[in-house]
């Protein structure tokens, strides 16, 4: 299974969830679906990070997108008035956030092991950051991204990582909403390491707020 295909599988799953999420939210099997979606884009962010030959400009897109994908979320979040939400809750929900810190823990912890161990430093503060700033999946999204990255050479171990942190979030939370992000260990598995067909460029960056704008029109149409 190539990087394409799991990228797709992560962008339809994604949407099957904001559809169940806004247009039907008595329909659980839609969010049961959407579970799969976080932990691929985590894997294909450590697979970007590995492979690409700009950092800066592959975290300058992430920050970028974060910025430009808040509103759409807390218009889709939250709907027509979403202002009124702006002061009493974290100004960077959007999944964004979350793989940009993602991107900042795994390049220091490379940085760690290749030049000086004070990067590790940063690579907590990330962890902090995410529990601190409230962020999409907070602590344990940071912790899937570095757990890919550690595991980067071994997929059953990324795999069986994923279900462990899975399965302690859900405990944690005491509830088991969460506990369906352990299908995606199945893709995982199979994946290739191919790059597979190419998608258009920055697709999959347009596509989140364009999705969530898409999707809050017609929930207005339909209202």
């Amino acid at each position: 299974m190539s990087s394409a295909a799991l990228q797709i599988i992560a962008l339809v799953t994604m949407l099957i969830d904001h559809i169940g999420y806004r247009l039907f939210p008595g329909v659980e099997p839609l969010r049961i679906i959407g579970r799969i979606s976080f932990p691929l884009f985590a894997f294909m962010l450590v697979e970007g990070f590995i492979h690409t030959k700009g950092r800066w400009r592959y975290l300058g897109r992430l920050t970028l997108f974060a910025a430009i994908s808040e509103i759409p979320y807390k218009i889709f979040s939250r709907g027509g008035r979403w202002w009124l939400h702006i002061w009493g809750e974290p100004l960077w929900n959007n999944v964004f956030f979350e793989l940009m810190l993602i991107f900042i823990a795994v390049w220091s912890i490379q940085a760690a092991l290749e030049k000086n161990k004070l990067f590790f430093v940063l690579t907590g503060l990330c962890l902090v950051l995410a529990g601190l700033m409230g962020t999409m999946y907070g602590v344990y999204g940071i912790l899937m991204g570095i757990c890919f990255y550690i595991f980067r050479k071994d997929r059953l171990l990324a795999a069986a990582c994923l279900i462990a942190l899975t399965i302690l979030y859900c405990l944690q939370n005491w509830s088991l909403f969460q506990i369906w992000a352990i299908l995606a260990a199945v893709p995982i598995w199979f994946y290739n390491g191919k790059r597979g067909p190419r998608l258009p460029k920055y697709f999959g960056y347009i596509f989140y707020p364009a999705h969530l704008l898409v999707i809050c029109a017609i929930h207005g149409l339909i209202a």
